[in-house]
């Protein structure tokens, strides 16, 4: 298997990194994989990860809700029973930040399409991007809608009002790349929205290496609000809008209760309460929400 060595901070370039525990991959192969941190800017990333060209194995894998949308098991059923009130929220914010009717939206990293779906009810012209072959086939037949495999299959100068990655660029392996074709593809008014766990969170805090949205290899950027506004800086954006998302922090602290292989009996009130206190500390600090969502101009 080919992996990627990183020498150097992805974010700021230096090149003085520290180990600060090994992850193990729950969710797919057992395997132990470095979670390091820069320690001059304070970037978090996982280390000595498969390259874009193996890394899909750890994906394969009926469990995986986004690609298989599957309803096996409690934790998946629950995921499923909000995922429309998560949609319909997602679709209020794009809203607040467009003001052309029938905008153009991409989204990239789209799964089986729930959310571009409900965009186009709201008036949007929507595009997707999902590299999975059967998430791609599964929301063209379910929804019919416009998709591509990656970035490069668009044309130059193609733009687009608003761009949205729902947990997805923490996937990313070219991380600079991406944003800096996304910048590029984003029209001069036009709106980046991102969401990304946030390793700072309440629940990150109480679960440690075994909070699942760490989820490596599949996540290889751990980000934290700082980090977030330093990547768009970077890149010639800024961010102008955070929301925190509550109903993350229970799905969330329940995997990870099952990672700690506690029965049912004690993992969902455990995780219950770990919700709970995730968003009361969240209502005062959104840097205790267990996921954030970044509203960027250019």
């Amino acid at each position: 298997m080919s992996s990627i060595d990183l020498s150097k901070c992805p974010l700021c370039g230096s090149n003085d990194l520290g180990k600060m525990f090994d992850c193990e991959d729950h969710f797919s192969s057992r395997e132990l994989f470095p979670v390091c941190d820069c320690r001059q800017c304070g970037f978090r990333f996982t280390n000595h990860f498969p390259s874009e060209e193996s890394i899909g194995k750890y994906y394969d894998s009926p469990g995986y809700i986004s690609h298989s949308d599957s309803d096996k098991g409690i934790t998946n059923k629950l995921y499923r029973l909000f995922r429309g009130m998560m949609l319909r929220r997602k679709v209020r914010i794009v809203k607040r930040y467009t003001h052309t009717r029938e905008a153009r939206l991409l989204d990239i990293g789209c799964g089986t399409g729930y959310f571009l779906h409900t965009a186009r009810e709201a008036g949007y012209r929507v595009t997707g991007i999902e590299k999975n072959r059967m998430a791609r086939e599964k929301a063209i037949s379910l929804f019919g809608l416009d998709l591509q495999e990656d970035l490069d299959h668009f044309a130059q100068g193609q733009s687009f009002e608003v761009i949205t990655l729902w947990h997805v660029l923490e996937h990313l392996e070219k991380l600079n790349e991406s944003i800096e074709k996304i910048e590029g593809m984003l029209t001069a008014d036009g709106t980046l929205i991102i969401a990304l766990p946030n390793h700072l969170s309440y629940d990150a805090g109480v679960y440690g290496r075994q909070w699942a949205a760490y989820d490596v290899p599949r996540h290889l950027w751990h980000f934290t609000p700082k980090t977030v506004e330093q990547l768009t800086e970077k890149h010639g954006m800024k961010v102008v809008k955070r929301y925190r998302m509550p109903l993350d922090a229970f799905y969330i602290a329940l995997l990870s209760e099952s990672y700690r292989g506690h029965s049912s009996l004690v993992r969902y009130p455990k995780a219950f309460l770990t919700g709970v206190m995730g968003f009361l500390y969240s209502l005062f600090d959104l840097k205790k929400s267990s996921s954030v969502i970044y509203i960027i101009k250019k």
